[in-house]
């Protein structure tokens, strides 16, 4: 054989996984939404064989002679009845190689927001889609564990070919698996290193790219802020509650009630009878046992600080997806009481504390069609209500047992 004849043979060739028994493609959508990057998962249907009620991302075993790019926007349609005209390509990320011998080719692409609006899912691959801020992914680094790969070596391995009388130190491996926790949708497996790669590299964009330095405004000022936090639910959520917007302390903590002052998880506690959850996981558990959902009003708003009074060009956050996934009997916002509630206990100066309802009232009532009941504020600010006084109004507001 001529090294001619290599040459030839190799001629154009595009270099692969060695190894590699199937290839897989999947689309990675990026959607503009007010402004900001948002990623677009499904949730594949319980029907399924394989991983049924998993978050992914849309995608499937690329054909003979098929580029994974072709392969991807084909199973954006099948899945989503989202066209190929309505997807714009952006780059072919690194590829990731399964011990199962897969080889996964995600293409990052932008699709129009517009053709989210008549999207149809394909029932029998896929069971719902939501949307995630890609900031989360920036902000929220995953719970990570890792597995062990260790070689598994017959008994009749022939070591005395190779020179080895006692064996040979076979090399082990280990695999990561993070976990993004959005709301009641786990983000893990190779779409979680997917997710987990993806944020590494714009992270690293971002402090690499030259930047116009600007000086952070004190405290005392104003400052644009975008709601760090996922909405927290499930399906089997019963009862909404909202607050007005994160205080300080809960977007450097990620998490809402992050105050040590505030008595949201003691109220919380004291009405379904559970010990007080300390870490957030056991905050989260807490309320998702009792069938409870909790968010915000506000999706991005000016505020000082932590100040309630000082908020102003306000954006709503969207209330649907909630509403939709979940059977929402009552609708509850701390900073408020209801009907003979409020006109018994609060005092005449305390409306002030009220903002949350006044918020949803202004920017939610309309999309969701219901009133909300108003109670007291569990905020540090609130001083002049003690525990007791807040929980038996909370008691006397929420429905029982919780």
């Amino acid at each position: 054989m001529r090294i001619e004849d290599f040459q030839t043979h190799f001629n154009g060739h595009v270099p692969g996984l060695l190894g590699a028994g199937s290839a897989y493609a999947v689309l990675v959508p990026l959607v503009r939404r007010r402004g900001a990057a948002h990623l677009l998962f499904e949730v594949r249907a319980d029907t399924l064989n394989r991983q049924p009620g998993e978050v992914c991302f849309p995608g499937g075993r690329i054909e003979a002679g098929e580029p994974p790019t072709t392969c991807a926007l084909r199973e954006m349609e099948e899945e989503l009845s989202i066209p190929p005209d309505a997807v714009h390509l952006l780059a072919e990320l690194d590829f990731l190689y399964h011990q199962s011998g897969t080889l996964i080719h995600p293409i990052l692409a932008e699709v129009d927001a517009g053709a989210l609006r008549h999207m149809r899912v394909n029932t029998a691959e896929v069971k719902d889609t939501f949307l995630v801020p890609f900031s989360f992914f920036l902000k929220h680094k995953p719970i990570l564990y890792s597995y062990d790969l260790e070689p598994h070596i017959p008994e009749d391995f022939p070591y005395h070919l190779l020179g080895y009388e006692t064996g040979y130190p076979w090399q082990a491996g280990k695999m990561d698996v993070p976990i993004y926790l959005y709301g009641d949708h786990p983000i893990w497996g190779l779409t979680g290193r997917i997710c987990r790669h993806l944020a590494e590299e714009m992270a690293s964009a971002q402090i690499q790219r030259p930047a116009l330095q600007k000086k952070s405004a004190p405290e005392n000022q104003y400052r644009h802020i975008e709601h760090p936090i996922p909405a927290l639910y499930r399906a089997d959520s019963r009862i909404l509650i909202l607050g007005s917007f994160p205080s300080v302390k809960s977007r450097e903590g990620h998490f809402f009630y992050h105050h040590p002052q505030n008595r949201f998880w003691r109220v919380m506690a004291a009405l379904t009878g559970e010990t007080l959850p300390v870490t957030i996981e056991e905050k989260r558990n807490l309320l998702l046992r009792h069938h409870i959902a909790l968010w915000d009003v506000i999706h991005s708003c000016d505020i000082i600080a932590s100040s309630d009074s000082s908020i102003k060009n306000v954006l709503p956050n969207d209330l649907h997806p909630i509403l939709n996934t979940a059977k929402i009997e009552g609708i509850y916002v701390n900073g408020g009481t209801a009907g003979r509630l409020y006109r018994k206990y609060i005092e005449p100066n305390l409306g002030r504390s009220c903002t949350a309802h006044g918020l949803y009232m202004k920017y939610c009532r309309e999309q969701t069609g219901r009133d909300a009941v108003r109670c007291p504020s569990t905020s540090p600010a609130n001083a002049a209500y003690s525990l007791e006084k807040l929980t038996a109004l909370w008691r006397a507001a929420l429905p029982s047992p919780l």
